[in-house]
C-alpha cells in the first residue's frame, strides 16, 4: 500500500496491494475534486468527473469508464442535481449503463418547509436487465406530517406511503397505500411505527404491521423489533457498538393465546475493535485502515486453523488471581435480551446454552460425541459461508474503491477483479448492486453498516433511515443549530456533505469547550490546563495530557473518598469500569490500600459486566511544619502507585497541597499563613501526566459544568 499527497496534504495518489490505483485531481483555483480514476486489473472501473455550481454544490457525477466485458460487474454512471435557494437538494436523476444490455435510471424530487423538514419525497426507479431479465420499476410517494406539541414539530406524526414493485408500468392498480404513525419517547428518540394499509376493497386495515424500537438512558439503539424479527445491540462505554444479535421469532396462537414456539438466533456479529468482527460459526473480518479510510478486508475463520472459539473465555477466566465468572456474564447477556423481548410483548422462546458459553464438552478433541458434532457443524457453516480451505484464506482480500462520499462503490479481490458494484440514490438507498457472492460488504452508504434486519445505518452516534432520509434520534448537538430540525441529515443536502460517526469536544479545566473535531468518534476530553489559546491546547493533545470526562457520580464518589479518609487516617479508593460503573468502596487496613484490599473493588466491576479502567485513590492529610523552607505536599503518584497502574485511563490521586503566603508589615516582620487545600493529580506508569496543580473543587465545579450541557 502507498499514496501521495500535494502540497496542501490532499491525496492524489492511492496504490492497493492487488495493484489496483487511484488517481485523485483537483480544481486548482478552488481544490474541489475535479476527477476520480480507478484502475484495476481490468482497466478503468472509475472515471468519475465531478462538475459544481458556484457555491460548490455538485451538479453532476458522470462515470466515463468504458463498459467492463461480458458477464462483468460495472458500467457508466451519470448523475445530476438541482438545488433550492437554501442548498437543499431539489431534484436529481440518474442513468445507468451496463454490459449485457443492463440499464436502469431514477429520479428523485424533494420538497421542504420553512422549518427545513421534509414534506414530500417522490423517487422512482427502473432497472431492465440488472436483477433479472426483463423490466422491474419500483418507487414510493411519500409525504410527511409533523406534531404540533411543543417540543414534538420536528417529530414524524404520519407518513402516507404509496409505493410499488411490478414488472408492468405502474398505475393506480399496482400501488400499495400505506400510512406510517410514529411515535416518539420524552428524549426524542423513536419507539415505534405502526402500518395501516388500504386493501383492494377500500377498507384499511389499521395494524398491517409494527415496528418498536427500545433505548437506553444514553440515547442508544437497545434492540428493534420488525414485526417479531428482534435485534438486541450493546456498546461500550465509548457509545460504540459492541456486540449485535438478531433473533427469529416462531410463535403458535390458539383463539389467541400463546401456545409454543421457538426463538432462535439468525445473525450474530461481535465487534472486538475497528480492525475485527467476529460473527457466526467462528468467521471472522478484519479491516485495515489509512487514516479513517477503510481500504481492506480479510476473511478469516478460526475453526479452520484448528481453533475452537467456544473454548476461548473459558481457558482465559482466572487473572491476577480473579476468577471470572462466564457463565454469571452469559446470564446477564441473556437477561436484557429476555427484557427486550418482554418490553417488546413478544414471547421469548430460546434455549439457554450455559455449556457452549463454559466451552464443556466442547474441547476439540476430546472424543465425545458432543465433540464430533461441534466440529462437523462448524465445518457445515464454513462451507455454507462461502469459506474455503484455509491454504486460501490469504487470498479473501478485498479492496475498497470509494466515491467523493466515501461510499463504497467498487469492491476489487486480491486478483484486481470486481466482486461488487455499487450504485446510490442520493440518500443512501442502493439503485444497483451486483455481487459475485464471494462475499459482499456490508459498509455501504458513506462507508457505513447497513442492518439488513432493519434498513438502517449505524452511524456510531446515531442510526439514519435512508427511505425517509431521517435520522432516528436527535442531534446531541442540536442546540448549535436551532434553525434546522435536529432529524435532517446533513442540511438535506446528502451529496455534498457527509456525516461522520460523531464528534470529539475537548474542554479546559474551567469548563470551557475550547475544540470541537469531527473524527468520527463521539467523546468528551478534559485538557488538563486552564488555557484556551490554541497552541496550548495542541500541546496538550500532542503530549497526551487529557483524560475522558468522569460522571457526575464518579466525582461525587471522589468527595466521599476524601471525607472517609480525613475521619480516618486512611487510605480509601475505587476503580471505575469501560463502561462507567463503579465499584464498592475499599480501604487500606494500615494507611495504605494493597493488593488484597483491592480485590473486593475488582470483583466488583466484574460482576457488573465490566472491565476496570482505572483508579481512584486517597492520599491521607501530610502534616505541615512552620518554617519549612519547602512547601510539602502528597497529591502525586508513589513509586508502588505508578508500578500498579490498571486498566487504559489514566488513575487519579486525590491528595492535598499546602500554600504558604508571606504577610510583611512595614517594620519587615511578619507571618506565614498556610492554607491546605484538596488536590488532585492524573498519572499513569511513567508518572504524573499534568503539570499543572489542581485544585479539587476546580476540577469538580468543571465537571459538572461539562455534563450539565450535554
Amino acid at each position: 500500500m502507498c499514496g501521495g499527497k500535494d502540497i496542501i496534504e490532499q491525496r492524489t495518489y492511492l496504490k492497493y496491494c492487488n495493484g489496483a490505483e487511484t488517481f485523485y485531481s483537483y480544481d486548482p483555483a478552488r481544490r474541489r475534486l475535479q476527477n476520480l480514476v480507478v484502475n484495476a486489473k481490468a482497466g478503468t472501473i472509475m472515471d468519475n468527473a465531478y462538475s459544481y455550481d458556484a457555491v460548490s454544490n455538485v451538479l453532476g457525477i458522470k462515470n466515463n469508464a468504458p463498459l467492463p466485458q461480458s458477464g462483468k460487474a460495472g458500467g457508466q454512471m451519470r448523475h445530476s442535481y438541482t438545488y433550492d435557494p437554501l442548498y437543499r437538494l431539489a431534484s436529481a436523476t440518474g442513468t445507468y449503463k451496463g454490459t449485457d444490455k443492463k440499464a436502469a435510471s431514477y429520479t428523485l424530487s424533494m420538497g421542504y418547509d420553512n422549518m427545513h423538514r421534509i414534506t414530500s419525497k417522490k423517487q422512482h426507479l427502473s432497472q431492465t436487465g440488472v436483477q433479472f431479465d426483463g423490466t422491474l420499476n419500483a418507487g414510493y410517494d411519500l409525504t410527511y406530517t409533523y406534531g404540533k406539541d411543543a417540543g414534538r414539530k420536528f417529530q414524524l406524526d404520519n407518513v402516507r406511503d404509496i409505493n410499488y414493485r411490478t414488472e408492468e408500468t405502474p398505475t393506480d392498480s399496482t400501488n400499495i397505500n400505506n400510512g406510517h404513525k410514529y411515535t416518539y419517547d420524552a428524549n426524542g428518540n423513536l419507539v415505534y411505527i405502526n402500518t395501516s394499509r388500504v386493501k383492494k376493497d377500500g377498507k384499511e386495515d389499521e395494524k398491517a404491521s409494527e415496528q418498536k424500537y427500545r433505548w437506553d438512558e444514553e440515547n442508544r439503539l437497545l434492540a428493534a423489533d420488525e414485526n417479531g424479527f428482534v435485534s438486541n445491540y450493546w456498546y461500550d462505554a465509548d457509545g460504540e457498538r459492541t456486540v449485535k444479535t438478531s433473533g427469529e421469532n416462531e410463535a403458535i396462537y390458539v383463539n389467541s393465546e400463546f401456545s409454543g414456539g421457538n426463538t432462535g438466533t439468525a445473525r450474530f456479529s461481535l465487534y472486538v475493535s475497528p480492525y475485527l468482527v467476529a460473527g457466526q460459526g467462528g468467521k471472522y473480518t478484519k479491516h485495515i485502515y489509512v487514516g479513517s479510510q477503510r481500504i481492506v478486508s480479510k476473511l478469516g475463520d478460526l475453526a479452520s486453523y484448528g481453533a475452537d472459539p467456544r473454548r476461548i473465555p473459558y481457558a482465559g477466566n482466572e487473572a491476577d488471581g480473579l476468577t471470572v465468572d462466564y457463565k454469571a456474564k452469559y446470564n446477564r447477556q441473556l437477561q436484557s435480551i429476555k427484557d427486550n423481548y418482554k418490553a417488546f410483548d413478544q414471547p421469548y422462546n430460546g434455549k439457554d446454552n450455559d455449556d457452549y458459553v463454559n466451552g464443556q464438552g466442547f474441547c476439540c478433541n476430546d472424543g465425545t460425541p458432543e465433540a464430533t458434532q461441534a466440529r462437523a457443524m462448524a465445518r457445515t457453516r464454513a462451507a455454507n459461508g462461502n469459506f474455503k480451505p484455509n491454504d486460501d484464506y490469504e487470498k479473501m482480500q478485498f479492496y475498497y474503491h470509494p466515491d467523493h462520499l466515501g461510499s463504497s462503490s467498487y469492491i476489487t479481490n486480491l486478483d484486481g477483479e470486481v466482486a461488487q458494484h455499487i450504485e446510490y440514490v442520493p440518500f443512501g438507498e442502493i439503485f444497483i448492486e451486483e455481487r459475485n457472492n464471494s462475499w459482499n460488504t456490508p459498509y455501504l452508504f458513506n462507508a457505513k453498516e447497513f442492518d439488513e434486519e432493519t434498513g438502517i445505518y449505524y452511524y456510531g452516534a446515531r442510526y439514519y433511515e435512508p427511505r425517509l432520509s431521517l435520522w432516528m434520534s436527535t442531534d446531541h448537538m442540536e442546540e448549535k443549530y436551532p434553525d434546522i430540525s435536529s432529524y435532517t441529515y446533513c442540511h438535506n443536502n446528502p451529496i455534498t456533505l457527509i456525516d461522520p460517526n460523531g464528534m470529539t469536544d475537548y474542554y479546559n479545566l474551567n469548563g470551557k469547550l475550547v475544540r470541537n473535531v469531527d473524527d468520527g468518534k463521539t467523546d468528551r476530553i478534559m485538557l488538563l490546563i486552564n488555557s484556551k489559546k490554541d497552541d496550548k491546547v495542541n500541546a496538550a493533545i500532542e503530549q497526551g495530557t487529557f483524560i475522558k470526562v468522569p460522571s457526575n457520580k464518579v466525582v461525587d464518589k471522589m468527595e466521599e473518598a476524601y471525607n472517609l479518609t480525613e475521619n480516618t487516617g486512611k487510605e480509601h479508593g475505587f476503580r471505575v469500569g469501560n463502561k462507567g460503573t463503579i465499584s464498592t468502596m475499599v480501604s487500606g487496613r494500615e494507611t495504605e490500600i494493597g493488593p488484597d484490599e483491592w480485590k473486593p473493588a475488582v470483583s466488583s466491576i466484574v460482576e457488573q459486566g465490566d472491565l476496570v479502567s482505572y483508579d481512584v485513590h486517597t492520599h491521607p492529610k501530610p502534616k505541615y511544619e512552620q518554617g519549612s523552607q519547602t512547601i510539602p505536599f502528597n497529591n502525586m503518584p508513589s513509586e508502588t502507585d505508578q508500578m500498579n497502574t490498571v486498566g487504559n485511563q489514566p488513575s487519579v490521586v486525590l491528595g492535598y497541597y499546602f500554600q504558604e503566603t508571606r504577610n510583611v508589615n512595614t517594620f519587615g516582620s511578619g507571618q506565614t499563613d498556610v492554607s491546605l487545600h484538596r488536590s488532585i493529580c492524573f498519572y499513569n506508569k511513567n508518572g504524573a501526566i499534568n503539570s499543572e496543580e489542581i485544585r479539587f473543587s476546580d476540577f469538580k465545579s468543571a465537571v459538572k459544568k461539562i455534563n450539565k450541557e450535554q
